[in-house]
């Protein structure tokens, strides 16, 4: 065979394999380009979802600790909170009938997020835990009515936490084996109720 020869065939197995490799790249980016196309969608929407199941949770929340409201409105947080997260104004008919405080606690497990409903007077009217990390059995029973019921209609503030029976007004009595769950709670009213002293009482 000639040198010629050679040299072309060599020509046309180097042309075939670009031809090939510009395929396969073509391919691999067309299916890249699909897949990114398609995971932004899941996520756009997924998103979207749990967005919206969040917003409908604390909507909620907000009715459970002030029934008599039917309009949130919310207000900007004081800078520097650390405690506080958000307040909503809580409305009807009549006017202003109290005020949602969304508080972030730093329980056992990590943060208790949850709402703490305060009438025009300042009485802790119910709370509301929205999500947690707390213990199984444990501290996880701060979602149960036994436990956060004790802070419904409270006046005597600020609250501390006994172990045993609560036998005074201002007194939450502690979750069995969960004192550092009952205080995050506790602590996270106190500090509801001292924001709405400072920023929100006697506001229309």
């Amino acid at each position: 065979m000639s040198e010629s020869a050679v040299n072309n065939n060599d020509s046309v197995s180097f042309g075939d394999a670009m031809k090939k490799a510009l395929r396969l790249g073509g391919t691999l980016f067309a299916v890249t380009a699909v897949t990114g196309l398609i995971l932004g969608f899941v996520e756009h929407f997924t998103s979207q979802a749990i967005m919206k199941t969040e917003l409908e949770a604390r909507n909620a929340a907000f009715r459970n600790v002030i029934p008599d409201g039917n309009k949130f409105n919310p207000v900007d947080v004081i800078a520097g909170e650390e405690t506080v997260t958000g307040v909503q104004k809580a409305e009807n008919d009549s006017g202003l009938v109290g005020w949602c405080v969304s508080v972030s606690s730093k329980g056992y497990g990590g943060a208790l997020n949850f709402v703490v409903g305060i009438t025009k007077d300042g009485t802790v009217k119910a709370i509301n835990i929205l999500n947690h990390s707390e213990t199984p059995g444990l501290g996880a029973k701060s979602t149960e009515p036994e436990f956060y019921e004790q802070f419904n209609d409270k006046s005597a503030l600020p609250l501390k936490v006994v172990k045993g029976a609560a036998n005074n007004p201002d007194e939450i009595s502690a979750i069995s084996g969960a004192t550092i769950t009952s205080s995050a709670v506790t602590n996270g009213v106190n500090a509801a109720v001292e924001y709405w002293n400072k920023n929100l009482k006697g506001a229309e």
